[in-house]
C-alpha cells in the first residue's frame, strides 16, 4: 500500500514540476519586453523555486525511502508559504505585518529540529494552513477592488488548503494514519492549491497589464490628466445624465500664453514642467465630479457636470488668478506663467464636439482680448413679438 502510494505522488509530482517550470517560462516570455515588472514577482519567483525545492525533496525521499532526521520537505514548504505570502501582500500593497508573520514562519520552521514527526506534521498544516488563509483574505479583497479573475483564483487555492489543512486536521490526523502516509496526502493538497496559484498569478498578471494598457491609452503620459480618447469615453455617461435630467453642463477650456517662447529661451524641458504645474493646478481647482484632460499640447479642457456659466467662471478666475500670482524657479530666475481661458454653458442634451467648439470660440477671445483673461460664449435666447414695431 504504502509503495503504491509512494510511486502515484511521485508521478503526480513529476507532472506537476514540468506544469510548474512551463509556467515560469511563461510568465517569464510575457515579462520579456515589460520594462516595469508587475509587483510582488521577485517573492513569487523565489516562492516558485522553493517550493519546486520541496517536490524534488519529497519525490527524492519517497523513491529513495530514506530516513532523515530533519523533515526538509516541510521547512521548505512553509518558507515556500511565507513568500508566497509576501507576494501576494506586495501585490495588494501591503506593509505592515510582514515580521511579524515572518517570525511565527520561522519559529514553525526550527520547531522541525525539536518535535517528533507526528507532531511536526501539526505545525507544518497549522502554519501553512494559517498562511494561505490571510493570503485568500488579501487576494479576495483585491480581486473586488481590482476586478482581477486572476486574484479571484488565488483566493480560492487559498481557501482550498485552508479547508483541506482543516480536513486534515480533523478527518485524517484521529484516525491514526501513520506520518509517512499523512505526510504524502498533506503534500498532495498543498500541491493542487498550488496550481490554482500558479493559475491565478497568470492570469492576475495578464489583467494587470490590459489595466495598464488601457490606462496608457486614455492618459497623457506628462501630466497623468486624460487624454482625448479618456476625456471622450469619461464623458459618456455624463452626458447622458445631463440630457436625461436637463441639466447645466460647462466647459473651461485653457491654454498657457507664449508656451513656444519660453521653450525657445529656456529649452523643452522647461516648458514640461510649465505644463505640469498647470495641469496641477487645474485638477486641484476643480471638483472629484468634474472631468480634467489635457486637451492638445498646451490646451487643457475641464468639463464641469451640473454647473452653470457662472460656476465656470468662477472656477476659471480662481485658476487664472493661483497661476498669476505663482512662478516657475529655474537657476534662481523666476518665470512668470499666465494662462488665457474660454467658458461655456450647454442646458440638457449637448455633446462633446459642441461644447469645445464653443469653449473655444470663447478662448479665442481671450487671447485677442489681451490674454491672461477669461472670457464667454453666451447663448441667450431670442425674444420673437408680433406687435408691430413702432416708428
Amino acid at each position: 500500500m504504502h509503495i503504491s502510494f509512494a510511486e502515484h505522488i511521485v508521478f503526480a509530482h513529476y507532472g506537476l514540476v514540468v506544469a510548474l517550470v512551463c509556467a515560469q517560462m511563461l510568465v517569464l516570455y510575457a515579462l520579456s519586453d515589460v520594462a516595469r515588472p508587475p509587483a510582488g514577482l521577485g517573492f513569487y519567483s523565489v516562492y516558485f523555486m522553493t517550493a519546486l525545492l520541496a517536490w524534488i525533496a519529497f519525490t527524492v525521499a519517497e523513491v529513495a525511502n530514506l530516513a532523515v532526521a530533519v523533515n526538509v520537505p516541510a521547512v521548505a514548504a512553509m518558507i515556500s508559504s511565507y513568500l508566497l505570502l509576501l507576494a501576494i501582500m506586495q501585490r495588494a500593497d501591503i506593509q505592515r505585518g510582514r515580521y511579524v508573520i515572518g517570525v511565527g514562519f520561522a519559529g514553525a520552521c526550527l520547531a522541525v529540529f525539536f518535535l517528533d514527526p507526528a507532531p511536526m506534521l501539526q505545525v507544518y498544516g497549522a502554519a501553512t494552513g494559517l498562511g494561505w488563509g490571510m493570503l485568500a483574505a488579501i487576494s479576495g479583497l483585491r480581486a473586488l477592488r481590482s476586478r482581477n479573475a486572476g486574484d479571484g483564483i488565488i483566493c480560492l487555492g487559498g481557501l482550498a488548503m485552508l479547508g483541506a489543512m482543516l480536513a486534515f486536521f480533523l478527518a485524517i490526523l484521529p484516525r491514526g494514519i501513520d506520518p509517512v502516509t499523512a505526510t504524502g496526502i498533506a503534500y498532495a493538497l498543498h500541491s493542487g492549491a498550488h496550481v490554482l496559484v500558479v493559475i491565478g498569478f497568470l492570469a492576475s498578471i495578464v489583467v494587470d497589464q490590459r489595466h495598464q494598457l488601457l490606462r496608457q491609452n486614455t492618459l497623457d503620459p506628462l501630466t497623468r490628466l486624460l487624454n482625448r480618447r479618456g476625456l471622450e469615453q469619461a464623458l459618456h455617461v455624463t452626458l447622458a445624465n445631463a440630457s436625461r435630467h436637463g441639466q447645466a453642463t460647462a466647459a473651461v477650456m485653457l491654454n498657457i500664453d507664449h508656451l513656444q517662447r519660453l521653450n525657445d529661451h529656456f529649452g523643452a524641458d522647461i516648458g514640461d514642467k510649465v505644463i505640469q504645474q498647470v495641469s496641477q493646478c487645474l485638477e486641484g481647482e476643480c471638483r472629484a465630479s468634474d472631468v480634467v484632460s489635457r486637451y492638445d499640447g498646451d490646451t487643457f479642457l475641464a468639463i464641469l457636470p451640473n454647473s452653470d456659466l457662472a460656476s465656470a467662471r468662477k472656477l476659471a478666475e480662481r485658476i487664472r488668478g493661483q497661476l498669476a500670482s505663482a512662478s516657475l524657479q529655474v537657476a534662481d530666475q523666476s518665470i512668470a506663467v499666465t494662462v488665457s481661458l474660454g467658458i461655456a454653458e450647454a442646458l440638457g442634451a449637448t455633446s462633446l464636439d459642441h461644447l469645445c467648439k464653443d469653449a473655444e470660440l470663447a478662448l479665442q477671445l481671450a487671447k485677442r482680448g489681451g490674454r491672461n483673461r477669461v472670457a464667454a460664449v453666451e447663448h441667450r435666447p431670442v425674444q420673437l413679438s408680433n406687435h408691430p414695431a413702432r416708428h
